[in-house]
């Protein structure tokens, strides 16, 4: 029995589209496959780049960690700057002397001096180098003292001293209450301890005090001076001289 062209291709068609349609089914299944490959990258590539915004952050919270432990360093030095120990002895010292102190600021000085010293028979050659300056520039001194009889009569005030700071330019203070002994410069520096301006205070005694270089607690020192010149009286030729009177009677 002969078979109809027909037939024959309706035959092929058929193998056809069943060949066609398990490639379509293999590339639906392949389609599938790749889909969720792709899925999972995309997750892989979304996982990367928060890893990466972490990474980034925790490097940027690195950088602003050692950029405060660099600024915590320089403030711990600059503390450590801010405050020396200063001694007087009549023995050989690894220690910075007050005398020493106090000499190397007033020569360094440019604007003000501010002292107080209950007592003050010595120093007053420190000032008298102002007036070999080439610069010439007045620099305003402030000086508190005390005005006793009995401190004059033990030598412990010398009223030609005095007299000799005022004629370097000196203004002078006297309060009887004071006790503290403090020199500042220039409002930068500030020496406090506990000799007194006279000769035993400054090079024999056993004395000891601090250098402040921190500006908040040198502010707080020139107030206080402020605060007690504010109080004290003016050192007066008429002050002198009835101290004087008092000293012969």
């Amino acid at each position: 029995m002969e078979v109809s062209k027909e037939i024959i291709k309706l035959a092929e068609k058929i193998r056809a589209y069943r060949i066609d349609t398990k490639l379509i089914k293999e590339i639906e299944i392949k389609k599938e496959i790749l889909e969720k490959h792709v899925e999972e990258l995309e997750e892989i590539i979304k996982t990367l780049k928060l890893n990466r915004i972490e990474q980034n952050k925790l490097l940027s919270e690195i950088k602003n960690l050692k950029e405060e432990n660099s600024q915590l360093k320089f403030k711990l030095e600059k503390e450590r700057e801010a405050y020396t120990f200063i001694v007087t002895t009549s023995k050989e010292t690894s220690n910075i002397t007050v005398y020493g102190e106090i000499n190397r600021e007033l020569s360094k000085a440019k604007e003000e001096v501010l002292i107080c010293s209950p007592w003050i028979t010595h120093i007053d050659d420190e000032f008298s180098d102002f007036k070999k300056r080439k610069d010439k520039k007045k620099i305003n001194i402030k000086i508190i003292t005390r005005l006793v009889k009995e401190d004059i009569e033990k030598g412990m005030t010398d009223l030609n001293k005095l007299r000799v700071l005022e004629n370097l330019g000196a203004e002078i203070r006297y309060n009887n209450e004071l006790h503290a002994k403090m020199v500042v410069v220039d409002n930068s520096i500030a020496i406090i301890s506990s000799a007194n301006l006279t000769k035993r205070g400054l090079s024999t005694n056993y004395e000891a005090g601090i250098c402040l270089k921190n500006r908040d607690n040198i502010n707080k020192v020139t107030q206080f001076f402020n605060d007690i010149w504010d109080e004290s009286k003016p050192l007066t030729k008429k002050a002198i001289e009835d101290a004087s009177s008092k000293r012969r009677a």
